[in-house]
């Protein structure tokens, strides 16, 4: 009998572990979601550092990040206990954040944001392959769709809260304490909810049968990487929502409508995900997949010539259209490609893909803001995005069978 099979409830797909996984990570981008709305203003404004300081930041930690991902998924698989190494990452990453109240310079929220997505790094791949496990490969549009509905909520909550403090005259410090409290409930919702759906199977860890993973994983990974390069953080497109408002609004209104940017575009994500991995199961993963990256693409032509509050709307609705659906697909084309044993090393691989990909992206789309223009970054954005859905459609990847 397999982990997929055990797992399941009378409630089909909807089973405990999904719903636990999502409101876990519910819990968790409340907290860094609510640090992230802020945290490039906390810097420019805050700390007086450069936009090439906001890439540097992001991308070293992605990188760390990317480094954990590749180990993680790898260990994940040759080990009983994933489950308390997933837990140590959430709490990992609580205490990284938590360290920004601390500090007094741009440099050493290097420190702070690299621990914090090390910890993300060590969690992810196994709380992606026990979600794959936890559903049979029909439903695993659904499923994760269905997660990154609740983990895009919890992206709404955070910014919705940061928007809040800010309007009533809270400073940024301030917004990193309160930002704990949905944190610490993320450990604790994903240490007493969640099962190992390889115990209840009766699986027994150690090294996978020796074996090269799937041409068609591979085939996936290349536009993954391609898109990744060009998918720039989302903190570029808010620092361009307050030039975008900018000389109507006064710098502090325009910077609260930044925020506001933020936490619509978060708002669009909880609405879109579900219907999108619903729709990948019946249209394809790959056709989706692309769609997204296309979408990312639209989003960065609106950020090179768009100026007033519809623009920033518009930049809105579809930075935050393709967000969780890349995320979303990403996944369960993956999870339908490779075998349930080898789910560990194949979510490594697609992270630490992924993670490399962000740290490249924000440093050169920092660097092109800093020393050309911003409208520079959003260009190579879109180039690269664009090819990268091309790609995708022309060498769509084959999935398993169910």
């Amino acid at each position: 009998m397999t982990a997929r099979a055990t797992s399941r409830t009378s409630l089909g797909w909807l089973n405990r572990n999904v719903v636990g996984i999502g409101v876990a990570d519910l819990a968790a981008d409340a907290n860094y979601e609510m640090v992230f709305a802020v945290l490039p203003l906390f810097i420019t404004m805050g700390l007086g550092g450069p936009a090439l300081a906001v890439g540097l930041i992001e991308g070293l930690a992605d990188g760390s990040s990317a480094v954990v991902k590749l180990w993680s998924g790898w260990y994940s698989d040759r080990i009983p206990w994933r489950k308390r190494l997933a837990v140590g990452g959430y709490g990992t990453t609580v205490a990284g954040l938590g360290l920004l109240v601390l500090i007094t310079s741009w440099p050493q929220v290097i420190v702070a944001r690299a621990l914090a997505w090390m910890g993300r790094g060590a969690r992810q791949p196994i709380r992606s392959a026990m979600l794959a496990a936890s559903v049979d490969k029909k439903d695993l549009g659904k499923a994760f769709g269905f997660h990154e509905a609740l983990d895009t909520a919890g992206a709404l909550i955070g910014p919705a809260v940061a928007f809040l403090m800010l309007s009533l005259g809270s400073g940024f410090r301030s917004i990193f304490w309160v930002a704990l409290i949905p944190g610490v409930l993320a450990v604790v919702l994903f240490g007493a909810v969640t099962r190992d759906p390889r115990r209840a199977a009766g699986y027994e860890a150690g090294p996978p049968q020796p074996a090269p993973l799937p041409e068609a994983f591979w085939r996936l990974i290349l536009p993954v990487a391609v898109f990744g390069v060009g998918n720039f953080a989302t903190a570029f497109f808010t620092l361009r929502a307050v030039q975008m408002l900018r000389p109507e609004l006064s710098p502090a209104l325009a910077t609260t409508a930044a925020v506001g940017f933020y936490l619509a575009h978060n708002a669009v994500g909880t609405a879109v995900s579900f219907p999108a991995g619903w729709l990948a199961d019946r249209i394809g993963k790959a056709t989706m997949l692309s769609a997204a990256y296309a979408t990312f693409a639209a989003a960065c032509v609106v950020g090179m010539f768009g100026h007033g509050f519809f623009a920033l709307g518009l930049m809105a609705l579809l930075v935050g259209a393709q967000n969780p659906v890349v995320a979303a697909v990403e996944s369960s084309l993956t999870s339908s490609i490779i075998e349930e044993r080898r789910l560990g090393t194949g979510f490594g691989i697609l992270n630490a893909v992924n993670g490399v990909g962000d740290l490249v992206s924000s440093i050169v789309a920092g660097a092109l803001w800093t020393f050309l223009s911003p409208v520079a970054t959003f260009v190579a954005g879109a180039v690269l995005c664009l090819a990268a859905a091309a790609t995708l459609r022309l060498r769509p990847p084959s999935q398993a069978s169910n």
